[in-house]
């Protein structure tokens, strides 16, 4: 993947270039194969106004395939309208074992930042 030196922050301490990978496995564990539309409307879906930059989306989906995460196989986005190819994505093996260990590792990163927000609800809106 690539680092900028200031990379946004998606949340309170992950860059959106890590939760997309993260959410991307996520996604092909409940529903493969998926294209890049599909993997945009999951997130919108997600957080009602926030989608990773159609860059971030490309080069995570790259970056995934080339590291073994994903096989990416291209085929139509419609076998009735034989006129736009696109790129299936599914998660390999390696991918799923990968995915196990990113689980583990954000539940406890997820279960923090719960704890700040609630804090500072509490402490902001009294």
């Amino acid at each position: 993947m690539s680092h900028k030196n200031n990379p946004k922050r998606f949340a309170l301490n992950m860059s959106a270039a890590q939760f997309t990978k993260f959410y991307i496995m996520h996604l092909l564990q409940v529903s493969q194969p998926m294209i890049s539309e599909h993997f945009k409307s999951e997130f919108k879906k997600l957080t009602n106004n926030w989608i990773p930059a159609p860059s971030t989306l490309l080069d995570t989906l790259h970056d995934m395939t080339e590291e073994g995460l994903l096989y990416r196989k291209e085929d139509y986005k419609s076998y009735e309208k034989k006129r736009q190819k696109v790129y299936w994505y599914y998660l390999t093996d390696q991918g799923k074992e990968e995915f196990d260990v990113l689980k583990k590792k954000y539940k406890i990163l997820f279960e923090e930042q719960i704890e700040i927000l609630q804090r500072i609800m509490k402490d902001v809106y009294k």
